[in-house]
């Protein structure tokens, strides 16, 4: 991501880069992203593009202050540890203060939730159900892997260093590498994000990651699709888009051309939840080194793209899985 922002090091110089690029073509995800009155949009503008906008301000202090409200005094959110996760990983997207006290008070709590083995999990009255960040429900079955790699992928971004946080990265990645089989692709995507940007160094996370990317590129078609169904993009990329292997690398410049036909015209993805669908692919892109090459692909092959006027006229149902996974 920074050698890509590495020519338009200036604020100034890149805010008028960009003030250009949307207006010459609509189709760039900037463009969408730049017009996003959403949480993801926000985020996309401080953290994908790197400008503190005066004119974001207002809807950032409201969007922290919503998501506040909805905690509990003990720290939880729902008195649920997904959603608590699903919290922090949103009030970091959106760049709140790491010493305010809402923050610590989360953390706290979940610490206090955590077993002795290092895993996290809901009390049995809590459903283990939570909306992802790409829009879709997800089911993890109670004891799931899934469930602590959820809570941590918003955990990390506030605390890395953590012994408690140490331990439950260790129980995810033993999970995984000493398992039989990987149980389903809601765990697995959760779980490589989870890992990747916990920068922990031990060998058990080390093969976990190897195999989660080789279990993913198993999955995917010689077209670049995942799980024989384009709209599994999204899931596999909030994975493959934050790891730094070569592979995940591999899989999502293959990938190219099946994103580029899931575009629609006007820079975004996705019938429902527009903004995080595009938010998720312009950062995995970025990360990648890939975003010129999609935009070069985009160029020299517009046919590979969705009308906006689909947007009117397909139902939502469009963006659903055709079976949970």
């Amino acid at each position: 991501m920074e050698t890509f922002w590495r020519q338009w090091a200036d604020p100034r110089e890149r805010l008028k880069w960009v003030q250009q690029l949307v207006t010459e073509n609509r189709r760039h995800p900037f463009a969408f992203l730049w017009r996003s009155e959403s949480w993801a949009g926000v985020a996309a503008r401080r953290n994908l593009i790197g400008l503190k906008l005066k004119r974001d301000e207002p809807l950032r202090l409201k969007l922290i202050k919503g998501i506040l409200s909805e905690q509990y005094p003990r720290g939880g959110f729902r008195s649920s540890i997904g959603w608590t996760g699903l919290r922090l990983f949103q009030l970091a997207e959106l760049g709140a203060p790491p010493d305010h006290p809402s923050i610590q008070r989360a953390l706290e709590w979940l610490r206090k939730r955590q077993d002795y083995d290092g895993s996290l999990l809901e009390m049995p009255r809590v459903p283990t159900a939570y909306p992802s960040i790409w829009g879709e429900e997800l089911r993890f079955p109670p004891m799931a892997v899934g469930v602590t790699a959820f809570v941590l992928c918003g955990v990390l971004r506030w605390d890395r260093e953590s012994s408690w946080v140490k331990r439950a990265v260790v129980w995810v990645a033993r999970q995984i590498a000493e398992s039989k089989t990987i149980c389903c692709r809601s765990c697995a995507v959760h779980a490589l994000h989870a890992l990747s940007i916990s920068h922990h160094e031990s060998l058990v996370v080390k093969v976990a990651v190897e195999r989660l990317v080789e279990w993913f590129a198993e999955h995917q078609a010689e077209q670049g699709e995942w799980f024989a169904f384009p709209e599994a993009s999204f899931a596999v990329l909030f994975g493959l888009g934050v790891c730094p292997m070569p592979e995940a690398r591999w899989q999502i410049a293959k990938a190219l051309p099946v994103l580029a036909g899931m575009q629609y015209s006007d820079g975004g993805w996705g019938r429902t939840y527009r903004a995080e669908k595009t938010w998720l692919v312009a950062k995995a892109l970025l990360f990648h080194e890939l975003l010129d090459a999609f935009v070069s692909l985009t160029e020299q092959c517009p046919w590979l793209v969705r009308p906006a006027e689909w947007l009117e006229r397909l139902p939502p149902s469009l963006d659903e899985p055709g079976a949970a996974v």
